[in-house]
């Protein structure tokens, strides 16, 4: 995992780009990985929200999964809260402190993020008839 202010925080899993070329040459049906992704985002959104700043709960509603077919992605803020990403990386400069609840959520669920993408892949392999 790495971060820093302006930068995304990423968790990379070794050989997940192979299995998902796998499944598109064989026909499958990439919406079901998309649906896994999308699941993934949110079991990290639902641990994050708790721990966004809630002067005024802006932060933690604005908190969401996107849909990719090949990494679960969550985003934070909005036109109308442009500053979480100030909440969550902080800046100095201005006396505002990081609370990375994005980070902190990430990683208190990366053992049932782990284990949500092996049981969603080793599902979509045997819906598609693909050796494990």
């Amino acid at each position: 995992m790495a971060g820093g202010e302006g930068s995304a925080v990423r968790v990379r899993v070794d050989g997940l780009n192979k299995a998902v070329r796998a499944l598109r040459k064989s026909g499958a049906d990439m919406q079901d990985m998309s649906e896994l992704m999308h699941a993934i985002g949110t079991t990290v959104v639902l641990a994050a929200r708790p721990r966004a700043p809630h002067l005024s709960g802006a932060v933690s509603r604005s908190i969401r999964a996107g849909r990719g077919k090949t990494k679960a992605v969550i985003r934070a803020g909005s036109a109308r809260v442009p500053y979480a990403g100030v909440q969550h990386y902080g800046w100095p400069a201005h006396g505002i402190a990081a609370h990375p609840f994005l980070t902190d959520a990430l990683r208190q669920e990366a053992a049932d993020i782990y284990d949500q993408l092996d049981r969603g892949l080793m599902a979509i392999l045997a819906k598609n008839g693909l050796p494990d």
